[in-house]
Formats: structure tokens, sequence, C-alpha cells
């Protein structure tokens, strides 16, 4: 008589636009993200000749770069060809450069100058890197013109790029990025404008710390979260979540 075994039920996903993609461990989470970056910078160096991806600030990230570097599957991501752009930056603090430059930039064999870090401690900050973001961009095709991969992550507070929830998103003209200010502390984001023009967003959440903000997302009250204002123009928005960051109370579909 054939065992029988029942299949373990799938996790469920919260109600967030786009697409969701929950798995059980930040480790597998980071696998699904890899596979999907490596893809979609193939695709796009075959297209365009290079490759051009905006990563966020913090720890949410950490786990995908080393999976992109030791992963045996992804040795051939096209590093030379990758320009690696920050969805955020705060002044004083280059622990998340730092690391992408150890990380990516050296163990990645990324040239050094297709590593652009927010240059924080310019005043007109923002006019530099608005200009960088034109300059290397602008060899593209009028309309391909854009950034091809966007990492988000997700505060407890449901915060994004360092956009919070208290503060109003507003957008600066035509400068690609811009100015927040929250008593003495001084960061800087791209606009709504350049992540939403992206042909990938991609939203990686793991942890039970993040469950707060995925839950304020996936309820009523998701037009309290910048991340309500993340809609890809003719792109894709895509969410990576563990398990422990969904919420648990019937909020998911």
């Amino acid at each position: 008589m054939a065992e029988h075994y029942e299949l373990e039920p799938e996790a469920p996903k919260p109600k967030l636009p786009g697409y969701v993609l929950v798995r059980g461990t930040a480790g597998e989470v980071a696998d699904a993200v890899a596979n999907d970056l490596y893809l979609h910078a193939m695709n796009c160096v075959r297209q365009f000749g290079d490759f051009h991806m905006a990563l966020p600030r913090g720890e949410s990230a950490f786990t995908l770069y080393r999976t992109l570097l030791i992963d045996p599957a992804y040795r051939d991501m096209p590093w030379k060809r990758t320009h690696v752009w920050s969805v955020s930056g705060k002044e004083g603090d280059t622990s998340t450069e730092e690391t992408i430059r150890d990380f990516l930039v050296q163990h990645g064999d990324i040239p050094s100058d297709q590593f652009h870090p927010m240059p924080m401690e310019a005043r007109d900050a923002d006019v530099r890197y608005t200009k960088a973001l034109r300059e290397h961009l602008g060899w593209r095709e009028k309309g391909h013109d854009r950034l091809d991969f966007v990492l988000l992550g997700v505060g407890p507070d449901s915060s994004t790029a360092d956009y919070l929830p208290s503060a109003p998103i507003i957008e600066d003209g035509d400068s690609l990025v811009t100015v927040n200010r929250s008593g003495a502390e001084r960061t800087m984001s791209l606009t709504m404008r350049v992540i939403n023009a992206s042909r990938f967003v991609a939203v990686i959440a793991t942890g039970e710390h993040k469950e707060p903000g995925i839950r304020l997302m996936s309820s009523a009250d998701a037009n309290r979260s910048p991340l309500s204002k993340v809609s890809p123009v003719g792109g894709v928005l895509k969410w990576y979540l563990d398990e422990s960051a969904c919420p648990t109370n019937g909020d998911a579909a």
C-alpha cells in the first residue's frame, strides 16, 4: 500500500500590490531575490550592454549580497557591466556603502567607477547625484534611460528609502533625488518618480521586526505607508517575505 504524504500548506500571503512571494527563511528569500536579479541582469546586459541597480541602506540585503557572491549559480553575474546606485543615504553614516563596496564592488569585481554611493558630505549632494544618474543613464535610447532594478527594504513602521510615514512625500521638480530632514538628521532618497520608472522593484522584508510594517501595508490604512506610493509604470513590483515577516491574524489573503 502506497504511503500517503500530506503536503505542507502554503504560507498565507499578505494582501499587497504586485506579486508576493513568501519563503520560510531569510536565506530562502535571498535565494529567490538573487535568482530574479541574476536573470534580469543578464537580460538587461544583452539588451542594453549594461545593468543599473539601486540598493538600500540597512541590513535587509546583506544575506542577498553573500548569496550572489558565494552561490555557484551566480558565478556568471555580469559584474563588470553592472552599475550600483544608492536608494538612499544618511549624513555621517557610511556603513552600508562600505558593506556594498566590500561585498560586491571588490569581491564581485565591479569597476570602482561603476559604484555610485550618494555623496552625503557635499552640500549639493542632490544636484550631484541627479547629474550622475542622468549622465550614466543618458547613454541609452530615450525611454530606456531608467534604472533596471531597485531593491527596497521595509522598516517596522512601514518606512522605505528613508521616507517616513509621518512625513509627506515631496517631489522636488526635475530632481531625481530628494533631501529629507528629521530634526538635525539629513538623509537623501531617490524620488518616487525614479523608483516607479524602474523596470523591476523588489521589496524585501525578513524577520519578526518587519511584521508591523507589512501589517500596515496590507491593511485598510495602507495609504499611510510610503510603500503605497511604490507603483512601477511599465515595470514589475515584487515582494519577497519570509514567514516571520507576514501578519498572522487574518490580514493575509
